[in-house]
């Protein structure tokens, strides 16, 4: 007889419901048994569908939504986890005196996958906990000496280390945790001086004296610490090559590269990108800086947001939760509150920050010229650019020649004409194409925007094309990037685009979705269908992405790439600066990015048709319940707008209850209480009795005030989790209303 039956037969009678019948019985106890099984410490093998490796492999492959293929006996297009990982001593987790550790972390990790510690369903939100499991790890060896990981695991690990942990996050990110700026600072100084650093001048970190600023910059260059971008806005300027700082300090390079609190301490040792009150990027490709660069004071003084620091703690939570699979190794959770630890470091952070707003002139400007691009220059730039690639491959000429290259634009650039403004012309005359095939790479733009190479040209038109969907159809950047060729529908009313929603809320998890589009979205979608197409057939590509819409062009033709957001942010960048509006004050320019237009599409159609536009910004956005909708506009609404909204229709309602003589009290008591809260206010028994003005600008005090919120949220068909039938907006009044 097998466990499960021995447990059902020997259940007590009186956990089971009297009259019940046996099918129900059985049903009742093996729900039972699946939860004490979960209970119980996992005993399996750790082999999984999605585990791709090995358990024992240092780098783990693992399955990204479908999108993972084995190309020539490698995974390609995997979520992936290197367990070779630098420790602060100098030592590797693949070392084998960390084996425990080492372990520990990979149990964790696959149980966590697995469903065994927690219901995470999406690669990227497992692969973020993942980094905290393992920035917790590098945490643990750095301070060694009271947590002896290599011996003990996490076990150690108290109340008072997640207080500390937690609060240094705010302070700073990991990068405050590792103490990565104050140990390079030490490392310099006993390399430079040969003594310890004074305890004075890690007290003013990003602030040092200009000669110990010297004296380490000289001390730097000796020692062959600096190198100079080869392309860019600062080429042939020195910075700080961060996989020598990495080395130095035995870290990970690539903790080195994303923090903004490490750059700004490393600027003080840049000479040569001292100029100006802004924190650069040091490897920009754009002509100015983009609109999110921060000053190095800012940087200095920011704290980290509080979204950062949920998600640490939330990752933590989810860590400790493993102890009754590894006891021996991971501390009793009952004994540690990442809750207490959390409210207590919130004081320290700053609240998270909306994304900015596209101001209205600089959004329809883009628009205006994206969908120029896309109408008039379309067609007959992919026709062009797919002839030249194709000629080139027919003729066998080198693929890297740009000689061959430069003689297909000039065999081919009389054929395709397009009609600008009345005149007949070639694309390459109209574009001021040049012969010289090479991308910008020296500065100079204004040669992008007066004569662009073939290879420039088609990457403003992808630009142009991304533009034409992201703001004419509210995407998640995983949504767009993803898109499959096929993703253009047509029907009787029009086009549609299907596509896979990119966020898993409850009801949405990656469900496949049509919304409408406009005829200039639907054609930018043509015109990526043909350069892929296109391409394809060039390169004879057989593997699974090749179907993607984004499937483009590497420079100079010599091969075709799938896009990932950062290759749709480069022709983002370049149709920019093709544009090339003005900057700000401080020099930088505004490169659009498609969470930015997103909010652009929702927050507009939310400001013209307000509250009766909510569902349909609900439904094409691709949500299932209003309430999320709501919530994204209530966090990324720009100013102090949305209060004066939600009052304005609070006034509207109670005008139609007031006319109703109440009656709609039944249908919503909410807005009943907030109206007796007016009249009692007044004392009065009806709003008539006081002149509108007094009354709406109590209402509109209550609501900026917190008196009241709006909270929408959809109705669903009967039985049904996701079927909308209609949306409610209830009045919710908090104790400040009387």
């Amino acid at each position: 007889m097998s466990d499960l039956a021995l447990l059902i037969d020997n259940l007590p009678a009186p956990l089971l419901p009297e009259g019940i019948g046996d099918n129900e019985r059985k049903v009742i106890l093996l729900a039972i048994a699946t939860a004490k099984q979960l209970a119980r410490p996992y005993s399996g093998e750790f082999k999984a569908p999605w585990l791709l490796s090995d358990f024992n492999a240092v780098e783990w492959a693992t399955t990204n939504r479908g999108r993972e293929e084995m190309i020539e006996g490698t995974w390609r297009n995997v979520v992936t986890v290197n367990w070779a990982m630098r420790l602060p001593n100098g030592s590797y987790l693949t070392d084998k005196k960390y084996y425990k550790l080492l372990t520990l972390t990979k149990r964790i990790a696959f149980l966590i996958r697995s469903g065994h510690i927690s219901n995470i369903v999406a690669p990227v939100i497992w692969k973020a906990v993942v980094s905290v499991l393992l920035q917790l790890t590098r945490w643990l060896v750095l301070h060694e000496s009271k947590f002896y990981p290599e011996q003990f695991g996490f076990k150690l690990v108290d109340q008072f280390a997640i207080d500390s942990l937690l609060r240094a996050i705010a302070e700073g990110a990991w990068a405050e945790a590792q103490q990565v700026p104050q140990r390079l600072l030490a490392y310099f100084y006993k390399n430079k001086y040969n003594a310890p650093c004074p305890q004075y001048l890690f007290e003013s970190t990003y602030r040092l004296p200009s000669t110990i600023r010297s004296d380490i910059t000289d001390w730097l260059t000796t020692n062959g610490y600096y190198g100079k971008p080869r392309q860019g806005a600062y080429i042939n300027k020195a910075y700080l090559k961060r996989e020598r700082l990495a080395d130095s300090i035995s870290e990970p390079v690539e903790s080195m590269r994303g923090s903004l609190k490490l750059n700004a301490f490393c600027r003080q040792f840049e000479p040569d990108l001292q100029f100006g009150p802004l924190l650069v990027n040091i490897f920009q490709l754009t002509e100015k800086p983009s609109h999110k660069t921060k000053t190095i004071q800012e940087v200095v003084d920011s704290k980290s947001s509080e979204k950062t620091l949920l998600s640490v703690a939330s990752g933590l939570s989810t860590i400790l939760s493993a102890h009754r699979h590894d006891p021996d190794l991971l501390p009793e959770p009952s004994l540690i509150s990442v809750k207490s630890a959390l409210k207590n470091a919130e004081q320290l952070t700053r609240q998270s920050t909306h994304h900015k707003f596209i101001p209205m002139d600089i959004g329809l400007a883009y628009f205006n010229q994206a969908m120029r691009f896309v109408h008039v220059f379309g067609d007959a730039l992919v026709e062009y650019y797919i002839a030249v690639v194709s000629a080139q491959r027919n003729s066998q000429w080198s693929l890297l020649a740009p000689a061959a290259f430069d003689d297909a634009c000039a065999n081919l650039g009389c054929q395709f004409k397009v009609n600008d403004n009345g005149t007949e012309n070639s694309i390459s005359t109209v574009l001021g194409i040049r012969k010289f095939t090479k991308f910008v790479i020296d500065g100079d733009f204004q040669q992008l925007r007066s004569e662009p190479t073939l290879d420039e040209a088609l990457r403003v038109l992808v630009g142009a094309c991304i533009i034409c969907i992201a703001l004419m159809k509210p995407s998640r950047e995983n949504e767009l990037t993803h898109l499959k060729r096929d993703c253009l529908r047509l029907d009787a009313n029009g086009y549609l685009l299907h596509f896979t929603l990119g966020k898993s809320n409850q009801g949405e998890a990656y469900q496949d979705a049509d919304r409408p589009i406009p005829v200039i979205t639907a054609k930018a979608i043509q015109l990526l269908q043909k350069v892929g197409e296109g391409l394809v057939a060039c390169f004879g590509d057989t593997r699974k992405i090749s179907d993607n819409l984004f499937y483009l062009p590497k420079r100079e033709g010599n091969g075709a790439r799938v896009a990932d957001p950062s290759l749709l942010n480069d022709h983002l960048d370049v149709f920019c600066d093709y544009v090339g509006l003005a900057p700000d004050h401080l020099g930088r320019r505004w490169y659009v990015r498609i969470h930015e237009m997103r909010k652009w599409f929702l927050l507009l159609l939310f400001w013209s048709g307000k509250y009766d536009v909510l569902d349909a910004a609900r439904w094409i956005a691709g949500h299932t319940d209003a309430a999320h909708v709501y919530a994204y506009i209530e966090r990324e609404f720009p100013g102090e707008e949305l209060p004066k909204l939600e009052a304005e229709y609070a006034i509207d309602r109670l005008r139609t209850l007031e006319s109703a003589d109440g009656n709609q009290s039944s249908v919503e008591p909410g807005l009943d209480a907030l109206y007796e809260a007016v009249l009692d206010h007044f004392h009065v028994q009806s709003l008539s009795l006081v002149p509108e003005s007094e009354w709406t600008d109590y209402v509109v005090v209550l609501r900026e005030t917190e008196g009241f919120v709006l909270e929408p949220h959809s109705i669903y068909a009967e039985n049904s989790a996701t079927e909308v039938v209609g949306i409610n907006i209830s009045f919710v009044l908090r104790e400040t209303v009387q």
